[in-house]
């Protein structure tokens, strides 16, 4: 008799603490999807990608002058050629 109400209880107190652990779980997941914390998260991680791009386009702008500087000393060139004029239609 005892054996069968300690072992009631013991899985009415693992199905308790369950349910509150799946509660909290439920309610985290809610507030994470929320718009607001959406628009807070997709707005940080723009943020971070536009610093890498920049990063690499400034990256990008030095090596081509470096190269345009190491070809212009090969062949001799003093100054860029002038600019084509546009096609017209």
């Amino acid at each position: 008799m005892f054996k069968r109400a300690f072992f009631g209880m013991v899985g009415l107190g693992a199905g308790v603490a369950l349910g509150v652990y799946a509660v909290r779980k439920v309610e985290a997941a809610q507030r994470r999807l929320m718009p607001e914390a959406l628009a807070a998260s997709a707005g940080s991680r723009v943020g971070g990608a536009r610093a890498r791009i920049a990063e690499a386009v400034a990256a990008g702008r030095e090596a081509a002058a470096g190269k345009e500087a190491e070809l212009r000393a090969v062949h001799r060139v003093r100054q860029a050629p002038s600019p084509r004029p546009a096609p017209e239609s």
